[in-house]
């Protein structure tokens, strides 16, 4: 009976010890809610004010105007973030002489444009894409200068960024990937992501223009970069969507395409707005996300204004089951 006692205490004992562990399983630690859109230049070609360019839309209207029909989805989130894919300086500064046929374009706008983000609850302005350079280094210097003034986060080139929020921190990488190799270098810096944050995003600008279908070659970068320690990648450069992967527990958005685009007076007008959840727990990572599909603008041209699809309209499902690879274009 004596040792009866004994055995039946011990097991209490170990039941009591247990009972922390059980119920903190699954136990939420914090959640983050993301929001990512695609290539925003926020300006003109050589700075122009042409009547009725982006830039004469900002002499004209409130810079709130602009993305004033999806703020309310980016004020929703915790971190919102954007391509800034020009320019901003009132500096005079001239065009950088550039060697490749196919990319004589050069986008500038006034700082003050740095509004359109900050008046409309954006947090990351990232700002690694082949425009960055337009204007030299003083043009880049002064677009940093231009969104960190209106208290904008900025994601520089191959320096992450990290952002706490709800008791997760998240890091971001604004990069550009052209090639293989380019990828394979940003390991060393993904591998510092991972040693400092709970969740890692690379937001990269690289690849083909004007394609719906993904690159070979890109596939295969970004799965050695989610091999690595990437948890999500969302890319941009194509100026069109291409298609969402999963691989190895991670998440691939390969483009988000144009989103406020200054650059075009009538571009593709499919784009979308990708929102992920990320939730941290005693067990790891729960990841949640979802597609808000989007036109670049309304009417017969570009109107500077992205504004959701209606769910009745037909883009609206061929955008989603554009972006979840059952379709090949997510025209309707």
């Amino acid at each position: 009976m004596k040792l009866l006692s004994v055995l039946l205490a011990l097991l209490m004992f170990m039941r009591l010890s247990l009972m922390p562990d059980i119920a903190l399983k699954g136990e939420e630690l914090g959640t983050v809610d993301m929001t990512f859109v695609g290539d925003c230049t926020i300006s003109t070609m050589k700075g122009s004010f042409k009547h009725g360019s982006l830039n004469w839309y900002t002499t004209n209207h409130e810079p709130t105007y602009f993305l004033e029909k999806v703020a309310p989805i980016f004020e929703e989130d915790d971190i919102t973030v954007v391509n800034c894919e020009t320019v901003l300086t009132d500096s005079e500064l001239t065009e950088r002489v550039k060697t490749d046929p196919g990319n004589h374009f050069w986008f500038r706008g006034p700082a003050s444009n740095a509004k359109i983000f900050s008046s409309s609850s954006v947090e990351v302005a990232c700002f690694a894409n082949n425009h960055m350079n337009d204007y030299g280094a003083q043009g880049q210097e002064d677009t940093i200068a231009a969104l960190e003034a209106e208290s904008l986060t900025v994601g520089e080139q191959d320096k992450p960024v990290y952002i706490t929020k709800n008791g997760v921190t998240v890091a971001i990488l604004a990069c550009q990937i052209w090639n293989t190799e380019e990828g394979r270098a940003l390991f060393p810096i993904l591998d510092e992501m991972v040693e400092n944050s709970d969740y890692q995003v690379l937001y990269p600008h690289g690849g083909m223009e004007g394609v719906y279908y993904v690159e070979p070659w890109r596939t295969n970068v970004f799965h050695e970069l989610i091999d690595r320690g990437a948890d999500l990648i969302v890319g941009n450069h194509a100026h069109l969507l291409q298609p969402i992967e999963r691989y190895n527990g991670a998440t691939i958005v390969y483009c988000l395409g144009n989103f406020c685009f200054g650059g075009n007076v009538k571009p593709s007008p499919y784009t979308a707005i990708y929102r992920c959840t990320i939730r941290l727990t005693e067990e790891g990572i729960e990841f949640e996300d979802r597609v808000i599909p989007c036109y670049v603008y309304t009417g017969s041209l570009n109107n500077w204004q992205p504004c959701p699809v209606e769910e009745t309209e037909s883009a609206y499902r061929s955008i989603l089951d554009y972006m979840n690879g059952q379709r090949s274009t997510p025209v309707p």
